[in-house]
Formats: structure tokens, C-alpha cells, sequence
């Protein structure tokens, strides 16, 4: 059963339909097989015997049509994070975006990035590289380009052998119903060692969901927790004198907001790889900026990218660039630390700062919880955030082996092996839960 899911077909809003196989002589899709009568629910009861009672949810009421819209658009933008491998290319072909799937089987391994990328460049990799080119010089005619194209392509991987997809690029178009964008899913039809390789994009898939569902869970209890503006306020004080500054691991932007706020002149890149904390940053920033009536946006930019590649992307973070950096909360979560460190030594000029806070082993997360606990009782708000105080206590706890991670000496020695020199060392802050460290680049 757990490889079925990932066999359907998508379409370009994320609405999954049937996986199909065979095609006919104009290049058009065929159902494999006829769609048996659909039974109804006392035959299935019959069939099966005692043991039926219904799936879960069968027997309550669907979604009413005055909630529906609000569900479909809410649940329309994140289905292309969480399906079958997918990307998304301009009207040129250059990679603009993909998915968690695409990037652990095919941009990770082929050091793909992000607007910088042709669509070519995935083909030229693929084992049926000649027929794919001949096609597409052929399909791809600027005159008179598809809406929909089907075709089959095989991917060599080390792990995992040939992968064969089945590919679906459909066109997104603009206000003016002209060609914006390519919406491409690639079907998953056969792999050498295919059982392996779902687990892998499960767990992939399962890490990025958790993280997604983790930071707006929790973000709505910070925005209520005094403790947690304190740790911002102190880590954005210390680039106080800084103008061009790097939130790396951006989250939900309480940071970026801050540092924008702060200083009117100060120019901010916030840089994060989870396209839901993206989305939460952008419309937390639209909120702040009617509030505050200034152009915050003017001041932003945003790139979607993982911390342990910023090295791929220089032509857009230049080397020796900015002058201050903040990692809040972040370290503990990244698979290499003093790898990151050492790209965000190469980002910043010499006399950067960097500060940073971060967990450690002898972090007390039920005592943050509690503190956490009593604020939000003292607000008379812990019943209404009672569902996500308790989502954000479990997550933390599956999270535990990260947080505990690294000793105060490792924390240390990450920075210090990355050329910083510490010049602030603070132990007990956020409820005692962090470190909080400020660097500098000498």
C-alpha cells in the first residue's frame, strides 16, 4: 500500500487523479483498464462481512459548499510541496522552484539551483537523453507550444538505480491568460530499487510536513510569549550598527521583521528553504508594514534555499557582502553546523558579526514549557492555544535527539573552526533554553 499514493497523477492544482499507463498512436493517454461499477456501500459491507465498519469518516457529513472554498484554497498551494516529484519552470524553461520530492531525487544529487538552472540541464542528465532533446526541439515549438505534455523519462541515481517517470507539464497562465509558468510532475512508473526509495521520500516528505506544521504551530504561541521577543530583541540588538544583514533559516520572519524594523535604512536577505514559513513570513511582513506604513518590502529580499548551500549561490549572496548575520534558533537543526558557519564566514566582510542562538545539551525543554505555560494563563490565552501549545510539545519532544545535539564546547568549536572569533558568550536566556553567541569575523 505505501507505494500507491505516489503512482497518481497530478494535476496542476495538486488534485490527484488516476495513474494511467498506455497510450495511443496520437501521443493521447488511455485508460489501462475499464473503471469497474462503482459499489455501493451495502455490497462492500457484504462482501467483506463483520469486519466492515466503514472507513474512517465515512459516516459522518463532507464539507459544506459555504466552507468548501476556504478548504480548497487552503489546501490547493501545499499539495505541490507534499507530492510526487515535481518543479516549476518560467516561460524560458528556467527552474524557478521544486519540490522537497525533486530535490531528494534529482536537484540535491545534480547540484540544481534555483533561477539559475535551465530545463535542460536535468535533460542533458536523463538516459534517454537524445530522444527527450529531439522531442522537446520538436514538441516546444515557440510558435505553437502545447498546454499539456506527456512523456517518458529515465533518471540514473546512485542509490537507487534508473528511475522511470512518467512526465506532465502543464501550463500556468497569467491574468491575461498567457503562458506565466510550466507546472511539471514527474509519475514515478518503475525504479530498480523502488521500496528503498519510498522510504527515503516518505521520511524526506514527513521531515519537511513536521517542520512546515512545527513552525506555524508554534509560531502562533511565540507571537503571546514575552521571552521569545526578548531573545529577538537581544539577538537583532547586537547588529544594531549593521545595514546589510543576512536572516539565515528566516522561519516565519519574526526576525527579518525586527531587523527591518529597526532600522530604516538596514537592507535584509532572508534566506529559508520551508516554502510554508515562507508564505507565513511574506504575509506576517504585508501585515507589519500597513501597520507601520513603511516599505519593508523595498528593503527585503527573499531566496529559498538550504543554509548548508549557500556556496552554490554566489552570483546571488556574494562573498564578503554584509555585515552582520543572525541565526535564531537554527543551529541546532542544520545536519552540518560548522559546514553552515563556514559559509556565512565567506558572506560576511571582515568585521561581520554574527549572533546566534541556539539549544544544547542540558537544554530544559519542559522548563521552556512551563514558562511558556504560565505566560500565556497569565494573558488568559492558554485556552484558546491550548491545541498548539500541545502539537508544539510533541513535536518537541520528537525533535529531542536534535535539541540535545551538541555540547556548549561543540557549539564552540563550530564557530571557532569556521574562523569566527566569540566575543559574547551568554548561557541562560529564552527560559534558559539557549545560548545566545556573538561572533565576529576578524
Amino acid at each position: 500500500m505505501k507505494n500507491k499514493p505516489l503512482h497518481n497523477l497530478v494535476d496542476e492544482g495538486g488534485i490527484i487523479a488516476p495513474a494511467r499507463t498506455k497510450r495511443d498512436s496520437d501521443n493521447r493517454m488511455i485508460a489501462a483498464r475499464p473503471q469497474p461499477r462503482k459499489k455501493s456501500q451495502v455490497e462492500t459491507k457484504n462482501q467483506l462481512g463483520a469486519q466492515y465498519d466503514g472507513l474512517p469518516g465515512s459516516c459522518d457529513r463532507p464539507t459544506g459548499p459555504d466552507d468548501s472554498w476556504r478548504r480548497i484554497a487552503a489546501a490547493r498551494a501545499p499539495a505541490f510541496d507534499q507530492s510526487v516529484p515535481a518543479y516549476l519552470l518560467d516561460e524560458k524553461y528556467w527552474f524557478l522552484d521544486w519540490n522537497p520530492a525533486f530535490d531528494e531525487l534529482v536537484a540535491c544529487p545534480l547540484g540544481l539551483k534555483r533561477l539559475r538552472n535551465h530545463a535542460e540541464d536535468f535533460i542533458r542528465e536523463l538516459v534517454n537523453v537524445e530522444a527527450v532533446y529531439q522531442r522537446s526541439k520538436k514538441i516546444f515549438d515557440p510558435k505553437n507550444v502545447p498546454l499539456i505534455d506527456v512523456e517518458p523519462l529515465v533518471f540514473h541515481t546512485e542509490k537507487y538505480g534508473d528511475v522511470e517517470f512518467e512526465k506532465i507539464a502543464v501550463q500556468i497562465s497569467d491574468a491575461h491568460a498567457q503562458l506565466a509558468s510550466w507546472c511539471v510532475y514527474l509519475n514515478i512508473t518503475r525504479a530498480h530499487r523502488l521500496e528503498e526509495m519510498w522510504d527515503d521520500l516518505r521520511a524526506s516528505l514527513e521531515s519537511h510536513l513536521n517542520w512546515s506544521r512545527y513552525a506555524l504551530s508554534y509560531d502562533k504561541l511565540l507571537l503571546n510569549f514575552d521571552d521569545y521577543f526578548d531573545l529577538v530583541d537581544l539577538v537583532v540588538g547586537k547588529v544594531s550598527n549593521c545595514k546589510r544583514c543576512l536572516d539565515l533559516g528566516a522561519g516565519t520572519g519574526n526576525g527579518t521583521i525586527k531587523l527591518l524594523e529597526a532600522d530604516l535604512d538596514r537592507n535584509v536577505w532572508a534566506i529559508e528553504s520551508n516554502q510554508a514559513m515562507i508564505q507565513q513570513l511574506i504575509s506576517k511582513l504585508e501585515k507589519s508594514e500597513v501597520e507601520a506604513g513603511c516599505d519593508y518590502f523595498g528593503r527585503l529580499h527573499v531566496l529559498k534555499e538550504n543554509l548548508l548551500r549557500l556556496d552554490d549561490v554566489k552570483d546571488i549572496l556574494s562573498p564578503g557582502s554584509y555585515d552582520g548575520a543572525i541565526l535564531i534558533n537554527v543551529l541546532y537543526a542544520v545536519e552540518d553546523p560548522e559546514k553552515c558557519l563556514r559559509q556565512i564566514f565567506r558572506l560576511l566582510q571582515a568585521g561581520g558579526r554574527l549572533v546566534l542562538s541556539t539549544s544544547h545539551r542540558n537544554t530544559d525543554v519542559d522548563k521552556l514549557f512551563m514558562r511558556m505555560q504560565d505566560v500565556l494563563e497569565r494573558k488568559n490565552l492558554f485556552s484558546q492555544l491550548s491545541p498548539n501549545f500541545h502539537d508544539a510539545r510533541e513535536r518537541h519532544k520528537k525533535m529531542e535527539a536534535l535539541i540535545h545535539r551538541d555540547t556548549q564546547q561543540d557549539i564552540r568549536g563550530y564557530l571557532e573552526g569556521a574562523g569566527f572569533r566569540i566575543v559574547d558568550w551568554r548561557e541562560k536566556e529564552y527560559a534558559d533554553a539557549v545560548v545566545v553567541v556573538e561572533a565576529l569575523k576578524p
